[in-house]
């Protein structure tokens, strides 16, 4: 079963006003629709297949009544617990027949909750549909990837994304998603799990002196996962000590110009 990169969601408190900043940087985001019965909505920002999610509320009411932050493993809850905070909270990971992906999860000794079929209206009026499968490890602060099936290939998504104008070229550069860094207490002993658990390929320990932090990663198509543990002061430990471990930089290659920038409580790295 592969697993790919699908998107990281990066939780704001404005999700419209955001869209307008990433376009004065050269960046392609658009409005990427409402969660009707959820009191959410978001703005995407697509490279290729895999995306960053601006995901905010614009309905306290309905958002309290659907009690979206109760739903068990599920980014809401991670959102809530981190005091609706702006900044990155949860990595998704697109794959095929969540079931089996369910029962095989479990087999390794993760809680799972799902899957859960959702939807949204889009721009244009018309219903996308998917489904979400949750997961936890009791043992971890560290939020597991959540795991979603668009019910349809790679290929069509592509299409149908390309002709909306979703995934297009961006003026700042040929861009795409290089990796998704977490900071973590433990790189070796959280890396040999999520690489039991997912059946991901680990690389050997190096030293990051950009972030003063002993990094490994987890490779994935469509963006790598990059756990970093501080060997210092720096951005790892600025980062735990503001919000524990968590994702907390998104960084980019094919960029025309290379520079670290602070957006809503993430960091963006473009080289």
């Amino acid at each position: 079963m592969t697993l790919q990169f699908d998107h990281v969601i990066h939780y704001v408190h404005d999700a419209y006003d955001i869209k307008h900043s990433l376009q004065s940087q050269g960046l392609h985001a658009v409005n990427g629709g409402r969660h009707e019965h959820r009191g959410t909505y978001n703005t995407l920002l697509h490279f290729d297949l895999s995306y960053v999610e601006y995901l905010g509320i614009d309905d306290d009411d309905v958002f309290k009544r659907s009690k979206a932050q109760e739903i068990t493993h599920s980014p809401f809850s991670t959102i809530a617990k981190d005091h609706f905070v702006e900044g990155f909270s949860r990595v998704a990971l697109r794959t095929r027949n969540l079931e089996a992906l369910a029962e095989k999860l479990q087999r390794k000794g993760l809680s799972v909750n799902g899957p859960v079929p959702l939807s949204r209206k889009q721009p244009d009026g018309k219903m996308l549909e998917w489904s979400l499968l949750f997961a936890a490890d009791p043992h971890s602060d560290l939020p597991l990837p959540f795991f979603i099936d668009w019910q349809k290939s790679d290929e069509e998504r592509r299409t149908e994304l390309k002709h909306k104008d979703i995934i297009t070229t961006h003026e700042a550069g040929p861009l795409s998603i290089a990796y998704l860094a977490m900071a973590v207490n433990d790189v070796d002993e959280t890396v040999k799990k999520w690489s039991k658990w997912f059946d991901l390929e680990a690389d050997v320990p190096t030293s990051d002196d950009t972030l003063n932090a002993k990094v490994r990663k987890l490779h994935l198509p469509g963006g790598d996962l990059l756990f970093a543990e501080p060997t210092g002061t720096g951005m790892v430990s600025d980062a735990l000590n503001k919000r524990g471990e968590r994702p907390f930089l998104l960084a980019f290659e094919g960029a025309e110009n290379t520079n670290d920038q602070e957006l809503r409580g993430g960091l963006y790295r473009f080289k």
